[in-house]
């Protein structure tokens, strides 16, 4: 089985699609843009795709959710994934010996409070995390070192040398697991994405979430976005979750006279959320 991931082999992609797909033997391809993995999967290049749609530090991916909206996808999974950052180098390096560090924006966005006690250090941007380990790994760099995970240190053959260097120790990334739109969709489902184009009438969002509490729909998340080419016009990307699929597909049929387009992305079951078994900030929960 064939899965897409935005970045190299060990990154926090792979990672989180190794967990999902824990009990299942995969075959990791590397796209090395959102839109790369789910154009493979569009065109029945790959079997699944694995994108990242927010964190809960950075927040929602806004791009990746108007990809899912423009491609023959839809999602199947969610899985959320403790981001622990660390710091690697080739073995033997000190933190004394570098100069530069490289990662992910994000990554480094993550870290900066760390790297605020070794200022002789610049901190760079590449496009990926295991890309960056990579870089360091090939070119046996002795004064760069780079931020990811613990499986992209070990595929590279690097030593870590600051584990889980990220300020907020409940550092959580969503990823969303996308098929082929034409694929069957699930039998087993209780949450799902919704995009939304409502009526330009007053009081339609209003009548709209007064439905979902009817039917005991409950919105986990709401977020606005405007429509291109229509100024001042928004569409809306919701997820909700539900205990009866029936009064979930009545309120699905309820909410469709209030709307000028409905997209449904996909139904799946909702992952499970490991920061709520979490005490404080113990890292013994993540498995990075």
């Amino acid at each position: 089985m064939k899965v897409a991931i935005q970045g190299v082999k060990g990154a926090f992609h792979e990672v989180a699609a190794r967990e999902y797909f824990s009990d299942k033997d995969i075959d990791i391809v590397e796209k090395m843009t959102f839109e790369e993995v789910l154009n493979s999967v569009e065109n029945c290049e790959n079997d699944y795709g694995l994108i990242a749609i927010e964190n809960t530090i950075a927040g929602t991916i806004h791009a990746n959710l108007n990809l899912l909206r423009r491609k023959e996808v839809r999602i199947c999974g969610e899985i959320f994934l403790r981001i622990r950052q660390n710091l690697a180098v080739v073995p033997g390096v000190k933190i004394e010996d570098l100069e530069e560090v490289r990662s992910h924006y994000m990554a480094i966005n993550q870290t900066r409070q760390f790297f605020r006690q070794y200022p002789h250090i610049k901190l760079a941007e590449c496009p990926d995390t295991a890309l960056g380990m990579r870089q360091v790994a090939e070119g046996k760099l002795k004064t760069v070192g780079a931020i990811g995970s613990t499986l992209a240190a070990k595929n590279y053959g690097l030593e870590i040398i600051a584990p889980g260097i990220e300020t907020f120790k409940k550092n959580y990334t969503r990823f969303m697991v996308v098929k082929n739109a034409m694929d069957s969709g699930l039998e087993e489902y209780n949450k799902a994405s919704l995009n939304l184009i409502l009526k330009n009438k007053v009081g339609s969002l209003a009548q709209i979430l007064s439905i979902m509490s009817y039917y005991d729909v409950d919105l986990t998340k709401v977020e606005s976005m405007p429509i291109m080419g229509q100024p001042m016009q928004y569409m809306f990307y919701v997820d909700v979750k539900f205990s009866d699929r029936k009064q979930y597909q009545d309120m699905i049929t309820a909410i469709r006279p209030l709307l000028n387009k409905i997209h449904i992305l996909g139904e799946y079951m909702e992952g499970s959320k490991s920061w709520e078994k979490m005490h404080g900030d113990d890292d013994k929960t993540t498995n990075q």
